[in-house]
């Protein structure tokens, strides 16, 4: 079975995925990529479980810069 990624936020996806480039939490009922600040949002929530006592990093920073290695935002500003 081959593994790819999603081109939004990096999660693994398996070969029969029906979303295509994207996880089902980057899309929306329709297969649409949601918009930016809410991958963003979801991202720095995640990042932000890892270490849920800091109160110090700043986890939106960290997502956008995390987002930058996404095939779907590497172009974005």
């Amino acid at each position: 079975m081959s593994v790819t990624h999603c081109h939004s936020c990096g999660m693994a996806l398996n070969q029969d995925c029906a979303c295509g480039n994207y996880c089902q939490y980057c899309i929306d009922e329709k297969g649409n990529l949601l918009p930016r600040e809410t991958i963003k949002a979801g991202i720095a929530d995640w990042l932000k479980s890892f270490s849920p006592h800091n109160d110090k990093t700043d986890f939106e920073k960290r997502a956008e810069h995390y987002m930058k290695a996404m095939p779907a935002w590497a172009d974005a500003d």
